[in-house]
């Protein structure tokens, strides 16, 4: 396999990784908000807990938008897509390490 196709197929496997981990906060915070409100009672301590999980899935959607547009200006300059290079302008560490890996995100 060519390193093109292998950078490829990094690409695909963390973009899904990413999506699935969004996915899955969003739908917690989906449950949290109608728990809420069907209960219509401020949020308690540990739902406030879970609340802000909306700021880190709106970071993590920033920084995968950053990533990907470093990773396509990048491609479209020197004909690579360099996985490491895009990933530096990503703010968040640990989003940035499970981007740079093709490893288990748990393990990130």
């Amino acid at each position: 396999m060519k390193q093109s196709e292998n950078a490829i197929n990094d690409l695909c496997a963390v973009s899904a990784r990413e999506m699935r981990q969004l996915q899955e906060k969003v739908q917690v915070l989906e449950d949290v908000v109608l728990t809420v409100f069907e209960r219509g009672t401020k949020p308690n301590s540990q739902e406030i807990r879970a609340l802000q999980d909306f700021d880190l899935v709106s970071q993590t959607l920033a920084g995968m938008s950053d990533f990907f547009e470093k990773l396509r200006a990048h491609n479209e300059e020197v004909g690579i897509a360099d996985l490491e290079h895009a990933s530096e302008s990503v703010t968040l560490e640990k989003l940035r390490k499970r981007l740079r890996t093709q490893s288990d995100p748990a393990e990130v």
